[in-house]
C-alpha cells in the first residue's frame, strides 16, 4: 500500500522535534499568499527532512573482506576467509579505496562505519583491559612475591608484570637478569624474557640456580 502522507518521516520525530517542525511551518505559512511564502514553506520542509541514506557502493564480498581486515586479520587471513587469493584481496582493496575516495584501510573502515555500510555486528570488538598502574611499593611487593614463587619452583616459568611499554619491560628484564633488583639477586640466578599478550607487556622468568662466580661478582 502506497503511503500518500506528505511528511511520513515526521511521524518518527519525538515530541520536541515534531513541535519545532509544526511551529516553523506555521511561521512560514503566516506570510502572504505568494511564491515567497511557498518558498519559505519548502525551505522549512527541506531543513527538517532527514537526509536520505546513501546507497552502499560496496558488494557483499567487499564488505566481508573489509570486516575481516577491521577485525584484525591480515590480507592473507582475509583472503583465506573469503576463499580468495591474496592478490585478489589486494586488487579488491584498490577498487574499494577508489570507490570510497579513501587512501588506506583505516579511512575505509571509518567511512564504511559512518555511513552504516559496515554493520557494527560484523565487528568483533574486544572488551578493553583495564590495568591500574602499580606504585613503587606495590612493585616491590610484586617482585618479592614473584621471586619467592620462582625459588620455590626452580626451572618453572612465572609471569612478572604487566608493564605498559616495550622499553619498560626490556629494562626490567635486564635488571632482573643482572641482579639489580634486590629480590632477584645474585646476578645470573634468574632468566627473564619480555613477551606481549593482549596488548600488554610482561616478563616470563624462571629461577635457574646458582650463578657463576663472575655473575656473583657483578651483583656485589
Amino acid at each position: 500500500m502506497t503511503d500518500d502522507r506528505a511528511f511520513p518521516w515526521a511521524r518518527t520525530y519525538d515530541t520536541e522535534q515534531l513541535a519545532a517542525f509544526i511551529e516553523d511551518l506555521w511561521g512560514a505559512a503566516s506570510g502572504d499568499s505568494d511564491l515567497d511564502t511557498l518558498d519559505a514553506i519548502e525551505k522549512v520542509i527541506a531543513d527538517h527532512r532527514p537526509d536520505e541514506p546513501m546507497t552502499c557502493p560496496l558488494s557483499d564480498l567487499e564488505i566481508e573482506v573489509l570486516a575481516s581486515l577491521a577485525n584484525g586479520h591480515t590480507r592473507l587471513g582475509a583472503a583465506r576467509k573469503a576463499s580468495l587469493s591474496e592478490d585478489s584481496v589486494r586488487a579488491l582493496l584498490a577498487r574499494l579505496y577508489l570507490r570510497l575516495g579513501v587512501q588506506n584501510l583505516t579511512h575505509a573502515v571509518t567511512t564504511a562505519l559512518h555511513y552504516g555500510w559496515l554493520p557494527v555486528e560484523k565487528l568483533n570488538i574486544p572488551k578493553p583491559i583495564v590495568v591500574h598502574r602499580m606504585s613503587p611499593q606495590a612493585w616491590k611487593l610484586h617482585y618479592c612475591d614473584r621471586s619467592q614463587k620462582l625459588r620455590e619452583r626452580p626451572g618453572e616459568f612465572v609471569t612478572i608484570g604487566p608493564y605498559f611499554s616495550y622499553d619498560g619491560v626490556r629494562r626490567a628484564a635486564d635488571r632482573i637478569r643482572k641482579g639489580l633488583i634486590d629480590d632477584f639477586r645474585p646476578a645470573g640466578a634468574f632468566e627473564a624474557v619480555p613477551f606481549t599478550e593482549g596488548g600488554l607487556w610482561s616478563i616470563r622468568a624462571r629461577y635457574v640456580g646458582t650463578p657463576s662466580t663472575n655473575a656473583e661478582r657483578a651483583a656485589s
